[in-house]
């Protein structure tokens, strides 16, 4: 059976508690031909940061996934699996033929060229993959506690974070330099995201 829908959020005019499905989410829940027994998973997408960058002189266009979680929910087993999937499918940070990482791909920093509709012309892109941002409570406002791939951070490092000024997988000032070797910061990234590569 698929597993109940359980987003909610607190509606401020009537102070009840609603869910967050969709139509197209209830329809699909709903749907004996879409049942998760038969290997099918829905996943949605909380959010698509998408920055414009410039840093030594070139410019970027940097992009991640963020899955919210709130009242420090964990990621289910099987949102788990599909997120650890599409994280290693859309990171353009690759590993080098002379470094072997537990999970080839991280490491080098590569950018894919793309067509950009709203420029008009090629651009660059860093994709960043897949993160899991967590709270304690409902959201920044009323959480103790905020944690980035199990990492705690401030209020201030989410917004660094977010911005592209701090690199969401290392936490540390964002550099855009190409590399060309491997870097070892990068080789436990896929044990830390919570829920996604554990």
């Amino acid at each position: 059976m698929t597993r109940q829908f359980n987003a909610m959020y607190h509606c401020n005019n009537c102070k009840t508690w609603q869910t967050q499905e969709t139509m197209f989410g209830r329809w699909i829940r709903n749907n004996p031909a879409l049942e998760s027994r038969s290997g099918y998973v829905v996943s949605d997408i909380d959010y698509t940061i998408h920055k414009y960058k410039t840093q030594y002189g070139r410019e970027f266009q940097l992009m991640m996934f963020v899955e919210v979680k709130t009242n420090g929910s964990p990621v289910s087993e099987s949102q788990r699996d599909t997120l650890h999937a599409v994280n290693q499918l859309t990171r353009n940070r690759r590993s080098t033929p002379t470094k072997s990482l537990k999970y080839q791909a991280q490491g080098a920093q590569t950018d894919v060229e793309i067509y950009s509709h709203s420029s008009q012309k090629n651009i660059k892109v860093r994709m960043y993959g897949f993160h899991v941002l967590q709270f304690s409570g409902l959201g920044p406002d009323d959480s103790e506690k905020i944690t980035w791939d199990k990492k705690q951070i401030t209020l201030e490092q989410l917004t660094s974070i977010l911005r592209f000024d701090l690199d969401p997988d290392t936490l540390g000032v964002i550099d855009l330099r190409s590399h060309h070797s491997a870097n070892q910061s990068m080789a436990p990234l896929f044990d830390c995201i919570d829920g996604i590569a554990a």
